[in-house]
């Protein structure tokens, strides 16, 4: 079933499986993320990916501090951008991703909220909020 070398192949490309220990930090974002129906964990782009049904949903650093780059919904964006340990994510901001850095109890479990809620937009498809024009 496996390929050699820890390798698995999807859509095209080669990523690595899970052979890398993931930090004791992240430990409780990773339990509720393996609770959700469909949820996969891959260690991509140096860091610790968790996608359902194939789209990301949550990108975890490694290091220490945690920073988790995932998807809230549209509306709030603007309401996270006011916490002090909340960015707009480096290279994928622009598809309203945002960065949280755990510091303490209190942004971990902001960031446990903020994973539940990019699951729920990945997961049911409302990513993508287009308005239409209304004619004139």
């Amino acid at each position: 079933p496996g390929r050699p070398g820890g390798r698995k192949r999807t859509k095209n490309r080669t990523l690595r499986t899970m052979s890398i220990p993931r930090p004791r930090h992240l430990a409780p974002i990773a339990r509720w993320c393996h609770r959700q129906p469909e949820v996969e964990e891959i260690y991509q782009w140096e860091c610790f990916v968790f996608k359902v049904r194939g789209k990301v949903f949550a990108i975890c650093s490694s290091d220490n501090p945690l920073a988790i780059s995932l998807k809230p919904r549209r509306e709030n964006i603007d309401a996270y951008l006011y916490h002090p340990d909340i960015d707009i994510a480096r290279y994928v901001g622009r598809y309203g991703w945002v960065t949280i850095t755990v510091t303490g109890k209190d942004t971990a479990h902001l960031a446990l909220d903020l994973v539940m809620e990019s699951y729920d937009v990945v997961s049911t498809g409302k990513s993508r909020v287009w308005k239409k024009r209304e004619s004139i």
